[in-house]
């Protein structure tokens, strides 16, 4: 999504309000379609022999890149080199606006892997959906509801939720290359469900937390003097 929309309706508390809302009707509509329709027939499917010899060793490996301490680790970097580093270098004077803008970006990109990753976790908690490889059958329906243990924590996915807060983040920042954020985005997901971590509907949620969670953070920084739209 381009900055310039997001500008428009972070502005309008209605439409702000609506969006927020539609997209989360939309998210758990169809999680709960695929739930029932896909769910357990796809989890069966990648544990059959074919994709232990290739596809799944792949995909434990690819599915990595959604740990949360990568992007964490971006945005701390990024906020301190330019709010303390990139001032005291003269030749970089010239760039200041393009500092101050990444500076922002890092904190609010910060508060964004917050404000999700609290989000994901209370829905965990309260859902306490198993986890497809801890069931025999890979019954997507077994729930033991508020649970702190990860065998109960499938429902929602926050491997997804922090792609796709990284992925909207990056959007804002490089629109030029925003297929590309979200195509990496999704191929995370995809290997979730591929690993047997989670079900489709998992990672459906999942991206909807982390977009909704991205927009939530960025609402609440216009507040300050750190606002990045």
């Amino acid at each position: 999504m381009a900055a310039y929309n997001l500008n428009a309706l972070l502005n309008d508390k209605r439409k702000f309000r609506h969006h927020l809302l539609l997209v989360t009707v939309l998210a758990l509509t169809l999680a709960g379609s695929v739930a029932v329709l896909f769910d357990q027939s796809v989890a069966l499917y990648f544990n059959s022999p074919e994709s232990h010899a290739f596809i799944r060793p792949l995909a434990r490996e690819v599915t990595n890149i959604g740990l949360s301490e990568h992007y964490f680790t971006i945005c701390i970097l990024t906020w301190i080199f330019c709010a303390y580093v990139a001032p005291r270098f003269a030749k970089l004077k010239k760039y200041s606006a393009s500092v101050d803008y990444f500076r922002r970006w890092g904190l609010n990109f910060l508060v964004a892997l917050l404000v999700s990753g609290a989000m994901t976790h209370v829905v965990k908690f309260l859902v306490g959906r198993q986890r497809p490889h801890k069931s025999p059958s890979f019954d997507p329906f077994v729930f033991d509801h508020i649970t702190t243990h990860w065998h109960w924590h499938s429902f929602s996915s926050g491997h997804s939720q922090v792609m796709f807060t990284t992925a909207t983040m990056f959007c804002i920042a490089f629109p030029k290359y925003k297929w590309l954020w979200l195509a990496i985005a999704v191929m995370a997901c995809a290997t979730r469900v591929i690993i047997q971590d989670h079900f489709i509907s998992d990672t459906i949620f999942g991206a909807c937390v982390g977009y909704v969670g991205t927009l939530l953070a960025l609402k609440w920084m216009q507040r300050s003097k750190n606002a990045l739209i």
